[in-house]
């Protein structure tokens, strides 16, 4: 799936409430500030962070003007990607080109279409996003989450149907038409709110109508809590709808929050049930969200901690285990100051080899966090000077978890829909490489084309037993609708809407979300 080189898409509804400017106005080929899922404040957009979105603002207006292009036009080629990537490089002080940058960027990468182009196509990947979401517009009707504002109007019954916000259509665009995703996992919250189970088995019938092939998968949301909350009324996502999840509407794992009712993986009361029913149902594979603390959830930085593991995993043999995010703390939210994955790295290396082999660590949102962060938080590489921050800080991500882990057990998620389309992320990936100077001084392995291919898709196929004549080919899928309506529009990169979802700064999270935090 490759671009025609000037190939400029659909400009798209310029009404909604994306935090990125509509795409007439957008001014950066993807955000240049971490974005928020909602689950965690954030802190506001940095000097540096502003400096960037200024360099790549006006490096891409003087070659859209030399390619006798819109802005809009230039912002979705791929060429557009790569000056984004360049100026992160620049601002932070990086390598542009060598075995030392994290992301080499050509300066041919920036100023020829095709070039761009065949950079980021050359290498095809079969991609499997185990994090994505989007939002039931139906379950905000008298639910505790009508606060939720997404529209410029939250009260219009229009904005259901508004491909800008974050329904089914606008999760199908962003995701299986402008985007190299060839299977995502659908996720939702414990309460089943603001996306219930049975829409997203809804939604994944969809795709997988329209595609011809799996290009959808669910998860089975349970809350093992004993107690209703007010989060969850009903119980609708209780260990007793397990059964309905998973045999009726077909969800192939658990994803769990340990932040709703602040319970434990080692919990023999509260878990153990839960894994129990998984096991009895044939499911072998426990996702639960670790790390970024949840701010709605009073407790919660303690509950997201991942020393609850160890027990868990041992006792549970024939159960994998998977952290959403890692276990990725910002600088600062760590009850301890075990800020970024250094926790998570300390416990899966006390645990013992045979038991580290069932855990997994998701890198949904951590990934793009650390791409665009100005520091890093402590990332457990024995640095003595500040910390490292943007492609730097990403590559001792990577690099920490490719040391600890191994590449068959780190899975691709990207937290998208909140981040607009992944394709820019998925773009980061292919590029990175971890620098020789970092594996020469902490030990880190080189990020290879087979070990993006684990980490891309490889292992999440096997986790989701996702059917083997796709996993085989791993330069696409079987020809179906949504590939051929991506090819028509010119590529992955040719028709994005180029915008975000989630908040940038505190002041956007208020007004989106609704929080009262005093």
């Amino acid at each position: 799936m490759t671009r025609k080189s000037g190939s400029s898409g659909s400009n798209g509804p310029k009404r909604g409430s994306g935090n990125d400017p509509g795409p007439n106005d957008a001014r950066t080929p993807f955000p240049t500030s971490p974005i928020s899922n909602g689950e965690w404040v954030p802190e506001g957009i940095t000097r540096k962070q502003k400096l960037v979105s200024k360099l790549i603002t006006e490096e891409v207006d003087v070659q859209a003007r030399r390619h006798a292009m819109t802005r809009a036009q230039f912002l979705r080629t791929a060429a557009a990607t790569m000056i984004g990537f360049s100026v992160l490089n620049r601002v932070h002080g990086l390598d542009s080109w060598g075995d030392n940058a994290v992301l080499p960027v050509s300066r041919t990468d920036c100023e020829d279409l095709d070039a761009a182009s065949e950079r980021l196509s050359t290498k095809p990947y079969f991609i499997v996003d185990v994090q994505s979401h989007f939002v039931d517009w139906n379950e905000f009707e008298n639910s505790a989450y009508c606060f939720l504002r997404f529209c410029n109007e939250p009260n219009d019954p229009a904005c259901a149907d508004d491909i800008s916000v974050l329904g089914q259509a606008n999760f199908i665009k962003e995701m299986f038409t402008d985007s190299e995703t060839h299977v995502g996992v659908i996720s939702g919250l414990p309460s089943g709110v603001p996306l219930g189970s049975e829409t997203a088995a809804a939604t994944r019938d969809l795709v997988n109508s329209l595609a011809g092939s799996e290009r959808c998968l669910i998860q089975a949301m349970i809350d093992p809590s004993p107690t209703p909350s007010i989060a969850n009324p009903n119980f609708r996502t209780g260990i007793d709808s397990m059964e309905t999840q998973v045999r009726d509407l077909g969800g192939r794992a658990i994803k769990c929050y340990t932040y709703n009712g602040n319970w434990r993986l080692d919990d023999e009361t509260v878990a153990y049930p839960m894994f129990a029913e998984a096991q009895r149902l044939g499911l072998r594979l426990i996702n639960v969200h670790k790390g970024l603390p949840a701010v709605f959830a009073q407790g919660s930085a303690e509950a997201v901690r991942v020393t609850d593991f160890p027990k868990a995993v041992r006792d549970w043999p024939r159960l994998r285990f998977c952290a959403y995010h890692s276990g990725y703390f910002n600088p600062g939210s760590h009850p301890t100051g075990k800020d970024g994955i250094s926790e998570f790295v300390e416990v899966m290396e006390s645990m013992p080899r045979r038991d580290r082999r069932r855990c997994y660590a998701e890198i949904g949102s951590t990934f793009a966090i650390t791409l665009l962060t100005d520091g890093g938080g402590s990332l457990a590489c024995g640095n003595s000077g500040p910390p490292p921050c943007g492609p730097l800080s990403t590559a001792h991500l990577i690099g920490q978890l490719l040391k600890t882990m191994g590449s068959r057990n780190i899975l691709w998620g990207t937290d998208s829909i909140w981040w607009g389309s992944p394709q820019w992320l998925i773009d980061a990936f292919k590029c990175m490489q971890i620098p020789a100077s970092l594996q020469e001084q902490f030990g880190y392995p080189e990020l290879t084309e087979k070990r993006k291919r684990d980490i891309l898709g490889r292992n999440a196929s096997k986790l989701y037993r996702i059917k083997s004549r796709t996993r085989r080919n791993l330069c696409s899928i079987p020809p179906d609708a949504l590939a051929e309506v991506q090819e028509a529009r010119g590529g992955a990169h040719a028709s994005r809407s180029l915008r975000s979802y989630g908040a940038r700064t505190r002041r956007e999270f208020l007004s989106q979300f609704g929080w009262s935090y005093g």
